[in-house]
């Protein structure tokens, strides 16, 4: 016979059951209407490290900052709308919300739809193993219990345990139901106070990781490599598993700081980086600190052991790998389909991202709506520049008593000065040159561009030319207590005349002065420039001063640098 509840417990009763019934509504909203992209690169990756292969597992170090407009008819009150669709790598504390009521309460249900979220959820019930023969193509179905999983699927099934993806056969998990919790897409639930109600269009603002960009330079220099055509892209690199359709997107030019830390008061960054460092190398349960793995047993067998295919998950999809033409000219590129066919994609200036200035920083906007897939990448052009000045030149150092004649370093320098026929700030980023052979454009070098704002010279490392030699000694021709004079002898056993220039900076030993040529400075560093005719030489005498040590004797006799 059952017994009736206490009367005590009937007003909690009657708490929890109008608490229910007194919950707010749940609005979904399914997709956004309307998605705007600003896309930040990683401030701690160089130019000369290209963007990770798409297939890589490591998240990507910049981030973007997502705009999504959503029209909605919410009831008046209290209401809880659930975003679906936002980015998977959301960061839920930065989320802003404009229009309907103030937030009271932020969600972001991180359990997604997917293999390992059906496997986690299952794990200890039981669901349903279908095993196709492959010889005759029947299907049977058996009852199992998961019991581990999911990078090495565990069942048991009558007989004993197996392992899935060792069995050899053709295996397919099926599932009775999808469970709580887990969403096709991510999600986030904002429960709002009151508010008028009605057709609502509501703004959600917030900033999600795992997303770069980079920028990607060719140039077909001249043949008197006195000019350079110059084309670049915007090479745009998500690592989100949500796709965002028909997105206004931009990217922004320069270092932007973006870090989360659990640094202490009386800790610097870096004092805090390395205690973390060295909390987690004594961790022994940090997931680095931890070595485990799987292989099937025995050797030889058919099924797919970790690090091949699981024969339990969906088949890949097919990949469209276009071949590029070797070189650009003049802006535009072959890419040919996966039947063979092959299209040209035409570069105009309606489609090329016009720059727009924000502070020192420079947003480059994509003109027309383009689609940024999940876990793609995708170029846009941002500029073509036809015959832009360029010179070719060698460059020598003399940095305090040191001097190599044989480290020239030979570049390509660009003009960009303000007005020019470039006049553009250049994001870092990687540089290809091609230069006409017989009417081929052939590779001529690569190299990494870093930052450059109008104005800032643009030289572009090259490699050793082949028929231009250019060589520079240094022999000392006087000497004193604390001096020494020398000579520099550039010589240019080339067919050509040459431009050097040789960059004269102090130290923290030594001071240079004296230098028997006129110069100009830049950057700190005084700069001699001089055109070396075919097979002759130019000379430059300079002297070499020691620095006296600090709390020396001689320290107030000593003149410093003229």
């Amino acid at each position: 016979m059952r017994r009736a509840a206490p009367l005590w417990l009937l007003p909690l009763a009657l708490l929890a059951w109008s608490a229910r019934a007194g919950e707010p509504p749940v609005i979904a909203s399914a997709a956004p209407d309307h998605v705007a992209i600003s896309l930040y690169r990683d401030p701690a990756r160089n130019p000369d490290r290209p963007l990770p292969a798409a297939d890589d597992e490591e998240p990507l170090g910049g981030f973007a900052l997502i705009r999504e407009t959503r029209a909605l008819d919410l009831p008046p009150g209290p209401v809880t709308v659930r975003f679906e669709g936002v980015s998977s790598s959301i960061i839920p504390e930065s989320a802003l919300l404009r229009g309907g009521g103030r937030p009271r309460e932020t969600n972001f249900d991180r359990r997604l739809l997917s293999q390992r979220g059906l496997i986690d959820a299952f794990t200890g019930q039981q669901v349903l193993l279908r095993t196709t023969d492959p010889a005759s193509g029947k299907a049977t179905h058996e009852r199992v219990r998961i019991r581990s999983g999911p990078e090495a699927l565990i069942v048991e099934r009558r007989g004993g345990f197996e392992a899935v993806q060792c069995s050899g056969l053709p295996q397919t998990m099926l599932y009775d139901a999808v469970p709580a919790g887990l969403n096709p897409v991510p999600t986030l639930s904002m429960a709002l106070g009151d508010q008028p109600g009605g057709r609502t269009l509501l703004e959600l603002t917030y900033l999600a990781t795992n997303f770069d960009w980079q920028s990607n330079y060719v140039g077909e220099v001249s043949a008197d490599a006195d000019a350079v055509d110059l084309f670049a892209w915007l090479t745009v690199a998500s690592g989100d598993s949500t796709s965002f359709a028909g997105a206004d997107m931009a990217v922004t030019a320069g270092r932007i700081a973006f870090f989360a830390t659990d640094q202490r008061d009386d800790e610097t960054e870096w004092e805090a980086e390395e205690r973390r460092a060295e909390e987690e190398a004594n961790d022994p349960w940090h997931p680095d600190n931890i070595e485990i793995w799987f292989d099937c047993w025995p050797q030889g067998s058919t099924g797919a052991a970790p690090g091949s295919p699981l024969l339990f998950g969906p088949g890949s999809q097919p990949s469209r790998r276009p071949q590029y033409s070797l070189g650009m000219v003049q802006g535009w590129g072959g890419g040919c389909g996966d039947g063979g066919e092959c299209e040209e994609i035409m570069v105009t200036a309606s489609r090329i991202a016009p720059r727009e200035d924000i502070g020192d920083y420079k947003l480059y906007r994509v003109p027309q709506p383009t689609t940024l897939g999940a876990r793609s990448r995708k170029q846009i052009a941002f500029l073509e520049k036809p015959r832009v000045k360029a010179e070719l030149l060698h460059l020598f150092a003399a940095s305090g008593d040191d001097f190599d004649g044989w480290d020239a370093r030979t570049v390509l320098r660009i003009d960009n000065r303000k007005g020019g026929a470039l006049g553009e700030p250049l994001p870092g980023g990687q540089v290809a040159l091609f230069q006409r052979r017989a009417g081929e454009p052939m590779l001529v070098a690569e190299t990494d561009l870093k930052d450059k704002a109008v104005g800032e010279l643009v030289d572009l490392t090259l490699s050793d030319p082949e028929d231009i030699w250019v060589d520079a000694d240094r022999d000392e021709i006087a000497s004193g207590d604390d001096w020494t004079r020398y000579r520099i002898t550039v010589e240019n056993e080339s067919e050509t005349a040459e431009r050097v220039e040789i960059g004269f900076e102090n130290d923290r030993d030594y001071v240079i002065d004296r230098i028997s040529r006129p110069v100009t400075r830049r950057d700190g560093k005084r700069i001699w420039s001089a055109v070396v005719p075919a097979g002759g030489k130019r000379t430059i005498d300079y002297r070499v001063r020691e620095v006296a040590p600090v709390g020396a004797d001689n320290q107030d006799d000593w003149e410093g640098p003229e």
